[in-house]
């Protein structure tokens, strides 16, 4: 009889598994891969402590963590005495805790001598990992677009020379790789971000959407823009703000509902944040509504408030599970056309793709024609839902995943 392969997902990410009510999209996508024991293959988890879990009933034996002990917190407070380039040197990384979180991943990898290790996220952690126990299978989940750029040729030279197989939540990354080698040694797949068709498509209501309208004093016809990220440059919110100025400078009544908060981003630009808000108080002060960091447990009601949502990326975007959500619930994406968007948007479709250069001009260009035209965004919002019924449910993914474990088995 064949034994049974203990398989470990290793979470990059400084977040817990099982996820809570902060957790992003990662610890939940993990989590969904996790339970799906077989036969052959029994799955655990690694992922850092949270004081969240106190109050969970989980499988201990399923998902392990690594716990703040005594040594770990004297280890953090001495590393904060070490100058950053003699940690970025040893480490390859500066982050305190991180270094501690990933010190102790290395430990109980040694001591529970997994099968296989798939790694999430974080590049060096899946190079520490090769290198403490390199008798294991080890599989890089790699969830952003533009991977030479990202990972450099010295890191693609370890990733081709080091790893038994290769994930991505994109297709570019994959064909990127065989691009570079075009006789690749190990499996790949694109294991695409999902959702939970109960948490989001089984919620749509016109009654929500009324309710979730009104705290903002905003009427049923009112057009209504949507956007859930991190509150950055990148994301093209001030380009979105001088659109909607314009719009109402035209006479037309639009709105924008903005779910994130800096308190939860890792590197927050406070000045660019400062420029937005006082850019909505001056002129866009009744359209523009902050709604801070919202729970997963509460998105579908915003979802259910928008007519649009809007990814406006102007330098790289893997699969954003905003997107995702947004048209689970039927509400169309306006997304600039870069990285992982191409893939999930179809021009005039599902949504609308829309050039980098001159976000601006593109974004009014596209609002005055959906304004104008509503039975085209009802149309949309068919196929939206439609689209992600047939190409990103978690049982989707999850058949998906355990046929990508059987060159495992």
């Amino acid at each position: 009889m064949n034994k049974t392969k203990v398989v470990y997902l290793v979470s990059g990410s400084r977040h817990t598994v099982p996820p809570n009510k902060n957790s992003p999209g990662v610890p939940r996508i993990i989590e969904t891969l996790s339970i799906n024991d077989t036969s052959s293959i029994r799955y655990k988890v690694i992922s850092k402590y949270d004081e969240s879990l106190r109050q969970k009933d989980y499988n201990h034996n399923k998902y392990l963590h690594i716990n703040p002990t005594f040594w770990n917190r004297f280890f953090e407070k001495l590393l904060h005495y070490v100058p950053l380039k003699f940690k970025k040197r040893i480490f390859g990384y500066s982050l305190e805790d991180r270094i501690v979180y990933y010190e102790g991943i290395k430990r109980l990898i040694r001591k529970e001598k997994p099968d296989v290790v798939i790694t999430f996220m974080h590049f060096e952690l899946f190079k520490k990992l090769c290198k403490v126990y390199p008798k294991a299978k080890h599989i890089y989940f790699f969830r952003s677009t533009d991977l030479k750029l990202r990972l450099g040729k010295e890191n693609i030279d370890f990733l081709l020379k080091n790893s038994s197989g290769f994930l991505a939540n994109t297709k570019s990354p994959i064909n990127e790789l065989k691009s570079l080698t075009p006789k690749l040694k190990f499996p790949a797949e694109t294991i695409y971000n999902s959702v939970n068709l109960s948490d989001f498509s089984d919620r749509i209501s016109e009654d929500l959407s009324r309710q979730y309208r009104k705290q903002f004093n905003l009427l049923p016809n009112d057009f209504v823009i949507g956007y859930a990220g991190r509150l950055s440059e990148e994301k093209s919110l001030l380009e979105l703000f001088e659109a909607i100025h314009y719009l109402k400078n035209k006479g037309l009544n639009v709105h924008l509902l903005i779910a994130g908060s800096l308190k939860i981003e890792t590197t927050p630009n406070h000045h660019y944040y400062d420029e937005m808000i006082n850019y909505a108080k001056e002129k866009l002060a009744s359209q523009v509504h902050f709604l801070g960091w919202l729970p997963n447990e509460k998105l579908y009601e915003f979802y259910n408030a928008l007519d649009i949502g809007v990814l406006l990326s102007k330098y790289s975007e893997g699969n954003s599970m905003f997107l995702l959500e947004s048209l689970s619930m039927g509400t169309p994406m306006i997304v600039t056309r870069i990285g992982g968007n191409l893939e999930m948007i179809t021009d005039g479709e599902n949504g609308f793709l829309i050039e980098i250069e001159d976000v601006k001009k593109n974004l009014i260009q596209k609002l005055e024609t959906i304004i104008n035209n509503k039975q085209q965004l009802n149309t949309m919002s068919v196929n939206a839902i439609n689209y992600i019924k047939q190409h990103h449910t978690n049982d989707i993914m999850v058949d998906k995943f355990n046929n990508f474990m059987r060159n495992f088995e």
